[in-house]
C-alpha cells in the first residue's frame, strides 16, 4: 500500500527531525539523509533508516521530503534526485527566495521531478505537535497524489497557487512574526527595566491588545534565558536577510526589518547561531547593560 512505502527525508535539523517522527508515529517508514552523519542516531533511536547517500533515499522512496538549510543546498540535492531510475515526488519545505525556488521547479520540470512548495509556518516544536501551517504551492494534480503525506506532516495546511507564491506568503509572514518577536523582546526588556515582574507582565500582555501568537511561543523562554532550540536563530536571521534582499529587488525600504536583522546579528555574536530565536531579547539586554555601565 501507498501508505506502507517509505518516505524519504533529507536534513534532519530541527524540522526534519521533527517530520520524521510525525511520519514515524502515524506508522510509516521513513529512509533519512543528512551531510552531517552524526544526525543518524536520533533518527535510528526512533526506528528509521539512515541513507549514506541523497541518491540511495531516491533509490529507495516514491516521495521525498526536503529539510534543509537553504535554497543553494535544495539545488545541490536535484541531480541525485532526478537520476533515480523513477524520479521520486519531492515536497520542499525549505524557505527560498521565490526566484530561487522557481529556478528549483524548472530543473524538476526538465527532470521529470514532480515538485510541491511547501515551506512551514511554525516551530519544530509546532510542526511536532501538529499545529504548524504549511503553505503549499504547485500543480494541483500533484498535490493530490501527496495529499496522504501532506496531511500526515502537517494537517493544517493553506494553498497559495503557483511555485513561488509559498515562498513569497512565508517571507511576508516572516516579516511580520519576526517583527512581532522583537516587539516581545523589546517590552519585556522595557517591564523589566520599570522594576516589574516579567511573568506576571507577560500573563498582563497576553490578555491586551498587544496580544500575539508569540508572547505563548517565545516570552517564557525569553523570561527564563532559555535559548535550547526550536528554531535556529541563524535561520532567522537568513530568512530576514532573504525578506530585505526581495524588498530592495522591488525597490522597498524596510526599516523595522532592517533593525531586527542587526539585533539578530547582535544575539547571534552573544549566544551563538544555533541559540533559539528568543536570544534576539538578549541583543536588547547588553544594550540596556552597557547604558548602565556608562551611567
Amino acid at each position: 500500500m501507498a501508505r506502507q512505502t517509505p518516505v524519504g527525508m533529507i536534513g534532519l535539523g530541527l524540522m526534519g527531525s521533527a517530520l520524521s517522527a510525525r511520519l514515524i508515529d502515524a506508522g510509516l517508514g521513513v529512509i533519512g539523509f543528512d551531510v552531517d552523519a552524526a544526525k543518524r542516531d536520533g533518527l535510528l533511536a526512533s526506528g528509521a533508516e539512515f541513507a549514506a547517500f541523497a541518491a540511495d533515499v531516491a533509490a529507495r522512496c516514491r516521495t521525498i521530503v526536503i529539510a534543509v538549510y537553504d535554497a543553494a543546498q535544495v539545488t545541490g540535492l536535484l541531480p541525485d534526485l532526478a537520476n533515480a531510475t523513477v524520479p521520486p515526488l519531492v515536497i520542499c519545505t525549505t524557505t527560498c527566495a521565490p526566484g530561487e525556488i522557481t529556478a528549483i521547479a524548472e530543473f524538476a520540470a526538465r527532470s521529470r521531478l514532480a515538485l510541491i512548495e511547501a515551506p512551514i509556518s511554525g516551530t519544530s516544536a509546532e510542526v511536532r505537535a501538529g499545529t504548524a501551517t504549511a503553505l503549499v504551492a504547485g500543480d494541483g494534480d500533484v498535490i493530490a497524489a501527496a495529499a496522504a503525506t501532506l496531511d500526515i506532516l502537517c494537517p493544517q495546511q493553506i494553498r497559495v497557487g503557483a511555485i513561488g507564491n509559498a515562498s513569497r506568503t512565508k517571507l511576508a509572514i516572516n516579516l511580520i512574526l519576526q517583527n512581532n518577536r522583537a516587539a516581545l523582546a523589546e517590552g519585556i526588556a522595557f517591564a523589566e527595566s520599570l522594576g516589574l515582574d516579567g511573568s506576571s507582565f507577560l500573563a498582563t500582555a497576553r490578555q491586551s491588545a498587544a496580544y500575539s501568537r508569540a508572547m505563548d511561543s517565545k516570552g517564557s523562554k525569553m523570561l527564563a534565558r532559555d535559548f535550547a532550540p526550536q528554531s535556529h536563530i541563524a535561520q532567522t536571521l537568513k530568512d530576514a536577510e532573504l525578506i530585505l534582499q526581495e524588498a530592495g529587488r522591488h525597490g522597498l525600504s524596510l526599516p523595522l526589518t532592517s533593525v531586527q536583522a542587526e539585533l539578530l546579528r547582535a544575539a547571534i555574536a552573544l549566544q551563538g547561531p544555533d541559540s533559539d530565536s528568543a536570544a534576539v531579547i538578549e541583543a536588547i539586554r547588553a544594550g540596556r547593560d552597557q547604558d548602565k555601565e556608562h551611567s
